[in-house]
């Protein structure tokens, strides 16, 4: 099973990746779903990024926020670990930032 903030060894193509696991565990464990996901890679832009601490897999690598992409679970090889709560937290909160979604958690929920 895929969970929220696992990093994984990514492949798509001929392409090798690291990606962060965002989408919630009921989600990620239904069957013949695609788990969401953002990239992280050893360097980046200052901007839109949240960087990888000493307590998370990779330190020093960067999770690019605008990168979200659907995760093919075959692709999948190996997995790096869990990010630390504190940068779920930086991340999530980045994410609310990039798509200017209400930062409180707010239980109320507006049609």
């Amino acid at each position: 099973m895929v969970s929220r903030g696992e990093v994984w060894e990514y492949i798509a193509g001929s392409q090798q990746y690291r990606v962060l696991v965002i989408s919630n565990d009921e989600w990620n464990d239904q069957p013949g779903v695609s788990p969401w996901g953002l990239f992280i890679a050893r360097t980046g832009p200052q901007t839109l990024t949240v960087g990888l601490t000493e307590s998370d897999p990779l330190p020093g690598a960067v999770v690019h926020i605008p990168k979200v992409l659907r995760i093919d679970p075959s692709g999948l090889r190996a997995n790096c670990g869990h990010v630390s709560h504190d940068t779920m937290h930086t991340v999530e909160e980045a994410l609310r930032d990039f798509l200017a979604l209400i930062h409180a958690r707010s239980t109320a929920w507006r049609c």
